[in-house]
């Protein structure tokens, strides 16, 4: 019976959005704490008062080994391209918190500017580490 429950269990296909949230969530919080999260959140409720040195220090992220933050961009990579793309930093709040808003324009530009080192668009893995961890 425990089998036949494990494998009729997920009712989202894995392409899925809300599946991906989802996983993307308990994942988030299996490194940050929820509270944690949450006071992120709620901190940049307003358009465009994201700050993303803020929001990391606010989520825990700062206080993280290298390793975990290399686990937490592996979650915000939502294509599993390798890189945080604009439009996957767009939304990068609702990773955390389904129901968070989108980051406006220019916070997204502002963002990826912060972390963009080499200028190629993106945000990849090492780009990310440094960006938190400084």
């Amino acid at each position: 019976m425990g089998i036949t429950a494990l494998t009729t269990q997920p009712s989202l296909s894995a392409g899925s959005p809300a599946r991906a949230y989802c996983t993307g969530t308990m994942s988030l919080s299996s490194v940050l704490s929820a509270d944690a999260i949450e006071s992120a959140i709620k901190d940049c409720q307003a358009p465009d008062s994201f700050n993303h040195k803020k929001f990391f220090q606010l989520c825990g992220l700062t206080k993280k080994s290298p390793q975990e933050v290399k686990t937490v961009f592996g979650i915000l990579d939502n294509d599993g391209s390798g890189y945080i793309e604009e439009e996957e930093l767009k939304f990068f709040l609702q990773r955390f918190s389904p129901a968070a808003r989108a980051l406006t324009d220019k916070e997204t530009k502002a963002f990826l500017s912060a972390a963009d080192d080499d200028n190629d668009g993106k945000i990849g893995a090492e780009e990310f580490q440094a960006m938190v961890l400084s």
